[in-house]
C-alpha cells in the first residue's frame, strides 16, 4: 500500500500474480496491446509474466503478490479442475474482495507504528485468504460461469434469470422488466453494483460457461459459441481476445487436457 509513484512508470514483468485495487479511484495500466481501467473499488489480477505499465493511480496503489506455487497448492486444496489458472483480463467489483482490502487497509493504517514483525505475520496468514477469494471471485480459465455476485434483491433477479435462459436473446427492456424498474434505472444501478454494464455481463457469463467446452470436449468452436449464446464465431473470437488476449484456440491449446 503506497502513495508515492503514481503516475508514470517503467515496464515491468513479474514471475507473479497481482490482484490489484483501486480504494479511491480510476487507476489506469498499458499492456502489450491494450489497457487496463480500474474504477473506484474494482480489482484487477495480473497474470505472471505479463508486460505492464503503471501510468497513473488516484491517491493510492493497492496491490497483492502471490506466488504461483502459493496459488496452485490453494487450487488443488480447493479442488479446481485447472490448478494454475489465467486470470481475465478484467477488472470489475466484487463485495468481498472490498470488504477483505478494506479490512487489510484499515489493519495496516491503526497500527502503522506497531512492531513490523507483528504486521509481517498478520500479512503473512492473509495471503490464503486472498489466495482463495482470488479463485473463487477472480474470472478465468478455472471458472466455468461467472463469479458470483452478492446483489441487491432486483438485480439478483436478473442475474438469475439470465443464469437460467443465457443462450436466449435478451434486450435491456427485458432485463429491466425482471428488475421491476425502468431500463436507465436499471442500467445504472446495475453498473454501481457490479461495474459492468448489463449486456457485457450477460456476454461474460456466456464466455465462462463455454469454456468447459473448449477446455475438456473436442467440439468444433463455431458449435460452441452458438450453443453458449454467441450470434457468431467472430463476435465470441473477439470477446476472447479482449478477455484473455487470444483466441479460443490458442487457450484451448493452453489449457486443454
Amino acid at each position: 500500500m503506497r502513495h508515492d509513484r503514481l503516475h508514470e512508470r517503467d515496464w515491468r514483468n513479474d514471475d507473479c500474480y497481482k490482484i490489484i485495487f483501486s480504494p479511491y479511484g480510476q487507476a489506469e495500466y498499458q499492456l502489450n496491446q491494450n489497457y487496463v481501467s480500474i474504477q473506484q473499488n474494482e480489482f484487477f489480477i495480473f497474470n505472471p509474466n505479463i508486460d505492464h505499465k503503471q501510468l497513473k493511480t488516484t491517491k493510492e496503489k493497492f496491490l497483492v503478490e502471490i506466488q504461483p506455487s502459493l496459488l496452485k497448492e490453494t487450487a488443488q486444496q480447493l479442488g479446481f479442475k485447472i490448478v494454475e489458472p489465467e486470470f481475465s483480463m478484467l477488472s470489475y467489483r466484487h463485495a468481498q474482495i472490498q470488504q477483505w482490502t478494506s479490512f487489510i487497509r484499515e489493519f495496516l493504517m491503526i497500527n502503522k507504528d506497531s512492531d513490523p514483525m507483528s504486521k509481517q505475520l498478520f500479512l503473512e496468514n492473509s495471503l490464503a485468504q486472498i489466495s482463495i477469494l482470488m479463485l473463487q471471485y477472480g474470472s478465468g480459465s478455472h471458472q466455468n460461469q461467472f463469479p458470483k455476485i452478492i446483489s441487491k434483491q432486483n438485480i439478483n433477479s436478473v442475474l438469475d434469470a439470465l443464469k437460467e435462459s443465457y443462450q436466449e436473446d435478451w434486450t435491456l427492456d427485458q432485463m429491466s422488466l425482471v428488475a421491476g424498474m425502468s431500463k436507465y434505472q436499471f442500467a445504472h444501478l446495475f453498473k454501481e453494483e457490479t461495474g459492468i454494464s448489463p449486456y457485457s455481463w450477460l456476454q461474460l457469463y456466456r464466455l465462462f460457461k463455454s469454456q468447459q467446452a473448449l477446455i475438456f470436449t473436442e467440439q468444433s468452436i463455431l458449435t460452441i459459441a452458438l450453443e453458449h449464446g454467441f450470434s457468431s464465431v467472430s463476435s465470441y473470437n473477439h470477446l476472447f481476445r479482449k478477455i484473455y488476449n487470444k483466441t479460443p484456440t490458442q487457450f484451448r491449446s493452453t489449457h486443454g487436457k
